[in-house]
């Protein structure tokens, strides 16, 4: 039983890398100390969450026939090979944000 467990948390473990490797484009890490790694990983991390948000925010403007998977989002914003439809959604999103950003907000207290 207990052979069986540690073998669930090593597989755990191995679903975990592979999801970095696919996920982050992460297929080596360039360091090898403890925050080298840290760094490498929390950097590919946060890129992630932010073409995420935008991938899943820029999608509710795109009709369904233009409509594409995350990872090839991922592609052609690294390409910079948008279609217009695209690159118009990605652009009504970045306006709206940092319009929002830019207003000013009243401290309180």
């Amino acid at each position: 039983e207990q052979i069986a467990e540690m073998y669930k948390a090593r597989w755990g473990i191995e679903v975990f890398f592979r999801w970095i490797k696919q996920n982050l484009n992460v297929p080596v890490l360039f360091g090898s100390t403890k925050n080298a790694v840290f760094n490498q990983l929390f950097a590919a991390l946060m890129t992630y969450v932010v073409l995420r948000w935008l991938y899943d925010h820029s999608k509710s403007l795109i009709i369904a026939c233009k409509s594409m998977p995350l990872i090839r989002f991922k592609e052609l914003m690294q390409e910079n090979q948008f279609q217009a439809e695209w690159l118009i959604a990605v652009t009504k999103i970045l306006d709206k944000y940092v319009y929002f950003s830019r207003l000013d907000i009243p401290k309180v207290g």
